[in-house]
């Protein structure tokens, strides 16, 4: 059977628009965007910065479980704009929670984290079977 160009064509656009249409389905637009994170890979273990400027540590909770690290919180709206309509509004506001799936095996009881002029560092030791092992090589 041969396919005509335009038919193959159709289907491709709408693929494409099935695809963008789905894309961000049952995520909300500050939850995926909302801290900026680096995750980190070290000999002994994973580190995450994220950044939540004007933040307090008490604003901020942070859980682990089964593999995934959940970063939550709440951005107060600005006092600065309070009565005031927005021209440009690029930071967001409100609930935020940001999920990320840590693939290696860490120490969940060892998980500690700081929070310093608005980043907040979270380090996750390796477990022992997820740290690289160096191998002697016998000689024969």
């Amino acid at each position: 059977m041969m396919w005509n160009v335009e038919v193959v064509n159709e289907m491709d656009r709408l693929r494409r628009e099935m695809d963008s249409l789905f894309s961000n389905y049952g995520r909300s637009r500050v939850a995926t965007t909302y801290p900026l994170v680096n995750v980190y890979d070290g000999k002994d273990a994973i580190v995450v910065t994220a950044e939540l400027p004007g933040m307090t540590k008490d604003k901020v909770s942070i859980s682990f479980t089964d593999g995934l690290l959940s970063i939550k919180g709440r951005l107060e709206p600005s006092r600065v704009a309070t009565g005031m309509t927005p021209i440009r509004q690029e930071r967001s506001e409100g609930d935020f929670d940001k999920t990320l799936r840590i693939p290696t095996k860490v120490e969940p009881d060892k998980i500690g984290a700081t929070f310093v002029n608005g980043i907040l560092t979270i380090t996750m030791p390796k477990a022992e079977e997820a740290k690289p092992k160096t191998i002697a090589i016998q000689a024969q």
